[in-house]
């Protein structure tokens, strides 16, 4: 085969727009001459070889000797110098126009996009470094933030320990205000009741002479008889005297044998039997009746003799009235009395723990109450009895 010829591939191509080869026509491949080519000659003259064929000598020569076996013309042989060599000229000829309007056209902007995806991925790279770096600094002022969080937290708590402390003090200091000042106001109290008491019943008071009824036996007889036996007494009868009993009451009515007042009996010490009393505690005060009145029949009672009153039951009566089941109007009569003279006033309410609270407060024993909430005319009663214990007993509350 015929060497190429010697001169410069430079020189020619800078000189003509042709290149001056037997295997070149008008610039183009001469297919007539390109079997001629022997692999050998493109091994030794590389360059020029794919010059020839391609005017991109690197590019097409790095993929021609890279990929020989596509340009082998036959399959199931062994290929030789001679085939690849007629491969390689079927291809670059076939291949030439198409790689020019690749290299033209299409490389530019590959090229482009080849050099955008290196910038993208250079910034990813730059970003990726970055955050690398700024983790662990985010992650160390994450982590004095939370250290100072923990220490704010902790002065608070100390402070919140602290002020619960200052309040189970000024709690404590409060309590024993409250105490002494309730025990103030206990004795403030006490006095009053004292001083008001001495001054409507006390031994320097002078009740008004008008309002006391003048002691008259009326059935001296009947008195005579009941003493010998044992007195019974009715107190405060009214119109309603009872068989078997001495009725006691501040008028002279039908059926009275002792007018008096229940406060100035004609009895002595230790005397009577049984004292019984049907709505009469009601007309006295609360100070009078637990200071007075109640000591007063203890002591006429002898040893076993027994006390029994009925009284309203304020209980029932509210209960009842608020069940829409009891009148204003008879609630308020037994309430405050009929007030229609002297002594029809009432300044007390009961029920069945206050009057027990009296009784034993006055020193009867075995209090019981015999009936609660029982209707009467107007009025709901309850009725209660107690005795005085003997000598030998331990009075007990």
């Amino acid at each position: 085969m015929k060497a190429p010829p010697t001169t410069s591939l430079k020189k020619q191509i800078s000189s003509s727009k042709k290149i001056n080869t037997p295997y070149l026509r008008d610039g183009f491949v001469d297919e007539r001459k390109a079997h001629r080519i022997s692999f050998s000659w493109i091994l030794r003259q590389p360059k020029k070889a794919v010059a020839i064929f391609t005017r991109q000598p690197r590019k097409a020569f790095r993929y021609i000797l890279r990929h020989p076996g596509k340009f082998l013309v036959g399959k199931g042989k062994k290929p030789n110098e001679c085939d690849r060599c007629d491969a390689l000229a079927v291809f670059v000829a076939n291949q030439l126009p198409a790689l020019s309007v690749f290299v033209a056209d299409q490389l530019p902007a590959l090229l482009s996009t080849v050099a955008e995806l290196n910038h993208r991925q250079l910034s990813s790279d730059n970003d990726s470094a970055n955050l690398v770096k700024s983790v662990p600094i985010a992650l160390r002022r994450l982590t004095r933030d939370m250290v100072a969080a923990q220490e704010e937290l902790a002065s608070q708590h100390e402070a919140m320990v602290a002020l619960t402390r200052d309040m189970v003090a000024a709690q404590e200091e409060l309590k024993d205000t409250v105490g002494s000042t309730g025990y103030l106001m206990g004795r403030v109290e006490f006095v009053r009741r004292e001083v008001m008491f001495e001054m409507r019943y006390g031994a320097g008071s002078e009740p008004s002479k008008m309002l006391d009824a003048q002691t008259e036996i009326l059935a001296a007889d009947k008195v005579a008889a009941a003493r010998a036996e044992g007195a019974r007494i009715n107190l405060g009868c009214g119109h309603i005297p009872l068989d078997g009993y001495l009725n006691v009451d501040r008028r002279a009515l039908t059926g009275v044998d002792i007018v008096a007042e229940v406060h100035k009996l004609p009895f002595e010490k230790d005397e009577l039997a049984e004292v019984f009393s049907s709505h009469l505690l009601e007309h006295f005060p609360h100070e009078q009746l637990r200071r007075e009145l109640l000591p007063y029949y203890f002591t006429l009672l002898r040893s076993g003799g027994k006390f029994t009153a009925v009284v309203p039951d304020a209980e029932a009566m509210i209960r009842e009235y608020t069940a829409g089941n009891y009148p204003y109007k008879d609630m308020r009569d037994v309430v405050y009395g009929g007030q229609d003279y002297d002594g029809d006033f009432h300044f007390n309410m009961f029920t069945p723990e206050s009057m027990t609270e009296y009784f034993v407060e006055a020193g009867f024993t075995n209090v019981q109450l015999v009936a609660g909430g029982r209707r009467n005319g107007q009025c709901y009663e309850l009725e209660i009895t107690g005795e005085k214990p003997q000598p030998t007993e331990t009075t007990t509350k």
